[in-house]
């Protein structure tokens, strides 16, 4: 029986759409990047109803983490970076500085220290997923590991930069695009 970081690595590797994003991502030299959300979670989402691999895959969500560009040259060279790659491969990028994410959002949420900080607190357990290429393969980061991924079941995460408006919306929109979730309720919710 193969277990689930080898069946979600094979799956992410027969997407050749995400590999060639992948590939043309690691040229780019980005301080400690991932590919995440919803282009991750979702290849194996498809991988399972036998749908092809990117089929509805709206975005392509592109983290990197370089403390030594201010908030105003991360969104231009964010912004340089969306436009690239969108024309390069044909799919709408979100590229974000998670040294300045706080500042974007235009709260007094505190910063996040590295893409991992700021991975483990995105919307849902499934969410918080990203993908990267070393030297040695691919690599991914799932602070709250696989399984819910493979069983469909959308989990919040709550904690100060995330309410349950932000959730449930977000749930919404992968209930429309893919069969069979569990949408777990957020907390304070009754039955």
């Amino acid at each position: 029986m193969i277990d689930k970081e080898t069946e979600f690595l094979n799956i992410l590797q027969q997407n050749t759409e995400l590999m060639m994003i992948v590939e043309e991502v690691s040229k780019l030299n980005l301080p400690h990047w991932y590919i995440a959300a919803g282009s991750v979670f979702q290849t194996v989402w498809n991988a399972q109803e036998g749908k092809p691999l990117m089929n509805e895959v709206h975005d392509i969500d592109l983290v990197y983490f370089d403390s030594h560009l201010s908030a105003d040259e991360s969104k231009i060279a964010d912004k340089a970076l969306e436009n690239f790659l969108s024309v390069k491969f044909g799919y709408q990028f979100d590229v974000h500085n998670e040294a300045q994410m706080h500042l974007w959002h235009g709260t007094d949420r505190l910063p996040y220290t590295s893409c991992e900080n700021a991975i483990e607190r995105w919307i849902a357990t499934v969410h918080a997923i990203g993908i990267t290429q070393t030297q040695t393969g691919l690599r991914y980061f799932a602070p709250y590991g696989l399984d819910d991924i493979f069983s469909r079941t959308i989990r919040p995460l709550v904690h100060d930069d995330i309410t349950r408006e932000m959730y449930l919306a977000k749930a919404k929109k992968w209930q429309e695009r893919f069969q069979g979730l569990t949408v777990l309720p957020w907390p304070d919710d009754k039955d």
